[in-house]
């Protein structure tokens, strides 16, 4: 008979310490991808380049896009989404409060963790928009929390916060970007 394996449960104050590319999910250490690939780096620059010109359009200042910021979930969970939106904080370190929208570039490596694991964590953290870019499938699929869950959301027109409501059309950012 096999001894039960010891799995350590750490917490943010331990993650603070460490070297490399970490994210933590209820204490467990979860080891990043290596550094994003060019065509991961040039989705999101276009994400993030749609998004925030998008905003600033709209007159929507309350809200911000970050990258790769650290969303210190509890004292044993961070999650470090490829992009993400808050409207009214403005992030110094790393985000506490729950983002509005949370977008992931799938990767063969990332994939089946953005789609299961992170995709339920979201939905129960209170994430409204979910936005899931797959270049080798070439979709994009924005999700939007509602009293079932995740459902697709049909519309183009989102809404961060009651002065904070957009049109966007997302096919841009995977035009053209494969090549």
């Amino acid at each position: 008979m096999a001894l039960p394996r010891y799995i350590p449960h750490y917490t943010v104050e331990e993650y603070r310490l460490w070297k490399g590319d970490w994210e933590l999910w209820s204490g467990v250490a979860v080891s990043m991808s290596p550094s994003a690939k060019r065509l991961h780096q040039r989705i999101c620059g276009r994400l993030f380049r749609l998004l925030s010109d998008t905003l600033d359009d709209a007159g929507c200042a309350d809200c911000e896009v970050t990258f790769e910021v650290d969303w210190v979930v509890s004292d044993d969970t961070v999650f470090r989404p490829d992009l993400l939106i808050t409207c009214g904080h403005r992030p110094s370190d790393f985000i506490e409060e729950t983002p509005v929208f949370v977008a992931e570039i799938l990767s063969d490596s990332t994939r089946q963790r953005d789609l299961l694991y992170k995709r339920e964590a979201y939905q129960e953290l209170g994430v409204r928009y979910y936005l899931i870019l797959d270049p080798q499938a070439g979709t994009i699929k924005l999700l939007e929390n509602s009293e079932r869950g995740y459902v697709d959301c049909e519309e183009s027109r989102v809404t961060f916060h009651p002065e904070c409501e957009i049109e966007i059309d997302f096919s841009s950012v995977l035009d053209d970007a494969t090549s």
